[in-house]
């Protein structure tokens, strides 16, 4: 267990708040790692120059924290499963920025949404689900060379994007891309809304390189439904054992809201269940 180390993503912080700042209230509340955010505007961007990607990098170690990953939610307006050509080559563009910042920071992850069928707020089909996985496969496949000569893991997660809603179907997506540098990023909330976390977890197996831990409230099944950590329907016993028995030895990285100590006392609690 001790393999796996407490992480927390830096939208769990104000967003007036610094890097460095955040950083340090993360250590002493007791996590090992954090999880810079990709933005359009602000601290780092697709923008942000490699000078610039190596202080922030500086700055979380020198906190000393590891950088778990990079997160980066503007795919969901940039998405590899646009059916517009230069939507999808404005998504292709976005990665390439994304895994030099990676790299640029010391993150070995880059955090992407692997296309968008229909919005969680909306009742718009944006695109066939067919289409959407075989532009989104395709974009992988030539994605995957530009993260190897990076040394830089394009890692998509499973978010409510209405794509890849299966653990075997995501398990054979990967598969198709066939490539180490193309992973899963886990999130174990987001999943509750389609899912158990626990059978996604054994299925996927090795594919996985990122958790993101989240709690989810069934009754809701909504976005209301997302609670604190130990206060939903997780089975966290089930999923700490099963993310062991698959041999995960990555951050176990909190996203959400919530006061950092007591996100990490509650991961603490999580950990001591097996």
């Amino acid at each position: 267990m001790a393999t796996m180390i407490k992480g927390i993503n830096l939208w769990t912080f104000d967003r007036k708040t610094s890097i460095a700042e955040a950083a340090k209230a993360a250590r002493e509340a007791g996590f090992e790692a954090i999880e810079p955010t990709l933005e359009a505007k602000g601290k780092l961007t697709p923008k942000t120059t490699e000078a610039k990607c190596r202080e922030l990098g500086q700055t979380i170690r020198d906190a000393g924290l590891q950088i778990a990953s990079l997160a980066c939610g503007l795919f969901w307006e940039t998405s590899y499963a646009s059916p517009d050509p230069k939507v999808r080559e404005q998504a292709y563009q976005l990665t390439i920025a994304g895994l030099d910042r990676a790299r640029w920071i010391g993150s070995p992850v880059l955090l992407v949404v692997p296309g968008v069928v229909r919005r969680a707020k909306t009742k718009t089909l944006e695109i066939g689900y067919a289409d959407a996985l075989a532009f989104s496969c395709d974009m992988l496949k030539n994605l995957a060379y530009e993260a190897a000569t990076r040394g830089v893991i394009v890692a998509i997660e499973n978010v409510w994007d209405n794509i890849l809603i299966s653990p075997v179907e995501t398990r054979e997506f990967i598969d198709r891309i066939n490539s180490p540098w193309v992973g899963v990023y886990f999130d174990v909330g987001n999943v509750m809304r389609y899912g158990v976390p626990q059978d996604w977890i054994t299925t996927l197996a090795q594919r996985i390189v990122r958790v993101h831990l989240k709690d989810f409230q069934l009754d809701a099944g909504n976005r209301n439904g997302f609670c604190s950590l130990g206060e939903g329907d997780v089975d966290w016993a089930a999923v700490v054992a099963a993310l062991q028995s698959i041999g995960y030895q990555g951050p176990l990285t909190y996203e959400g809201p919530g006061e950092p100590a007591d996100i990490s006392s509650r991961i603490d609690r999580i950990l001591k269940l097996l």
